[in-house]
């Protein structure tokens, strides 16, 4: 058996896809395919990660022969107990970026007095907030949004529920910022936020989709591509203002 067919059947035994090596040994997961293809072979470096991440030697890995899996005391493969482990990091995270903007919402865009702090922290009557930040409230799109993100973050899509969650927060900010219309404005009551943030946010939902499929050949922050895809979304934001604001 060679170096790759063992790579690959130790992976296979722990029951860890090519996507979470990759994210683990900070590579794309291309080269973790092409490592067990024979196309190419891992460093030393790599192989003392993956020795480390598959819980066996790299001598076990270079010999031909395999280590038994390690298991936790419930029987768990490591493969197995780190993808959980992932995806709870991910959920805590985008539950603690949702609850930041939620808090800061709630800092900054209370208009009227409360008698109570539970009133403060829990109240969802639009009169009583910002006129964006009381609408997602009354109308259920924070929470759909919290949980759009969520469900991504569950599934391994981390990207796109990290930019779903950065799209509402930004969304939400430029529409608060811009969104007043005093001349009045056919919709929204004089406030045309609701539109900016609708356009802002499902902006980012496509550009989080673009950037997980991107992620699959591997990303690097100061690639070509991923400076293309930032300055596309920046571009976009910016049409979506301007459209709105000349439409309404």
């Amino acid at each position: 058996m060679e170096l790759h067919d063992r790579i690959k059947e130790q992976r296979k035994l722990r029951g860890i896809s090519q996507e979470t090596v990759a994210q683990c040994l900070g590579v794309s997961r291309q080269a973790v395919a092409k490592w067990e293809s024979g196309q190419s072979a891992p460093s030393t470096g790599h192989l003392l990660r993956l020795a480390e991440l598959y819980g066996t030697t790299v001598e076990a890995l270079v010999a031909d022969e395999a280590a038994a899996p390690d298991r936790s005391q419930t029987g768990m493969p490591l493969g197995r107990r780190i993808q959980w482990k992932q995806m709870v990091q991910r959920v805590l995270a985008v539950l603690a970026g949702y609850a930041v903007i939620y808090l800061a919402g709630r800092v900054f865009g209370t208009t009227a007095e409360q008698t109570s702090v539970m009133g403060w922290l829990f109240g969802a009557d639009p009169q009583q907030h910002t006129y964006l930040y009381g609408w997602l409230l009354h109308q259920n799109l924070f929470g759909i949004a919290a949980v759009i993100s969520v469900l991504a973050a569950i599934a391994g899509k981390m990207y796109f529920s990290g930019v779903s969650l950065i799209g509402f927060a930004v969304g939400l900010l430029l529409g608060e910022i811009l969104g007043p219309n005093p001349a009045g404005a056919v919709h929204g009551h004089t406030h045309y936020g609701w539109a900016i943030w609708a356009g802002i946010y499902l902006l980012f939902l496509a550009a989080g989709a673009v950037l997980e499929r991107m992620a699959r050949h591997g990303l690097h922050c100061r690639s070509r591509w991923f400076t293309v895809w930032t300055a596309a979304v920046i571009l976009g934001t910016i049409l979506v203002i301007l459209f709105v604001r000349s439409s309404f």
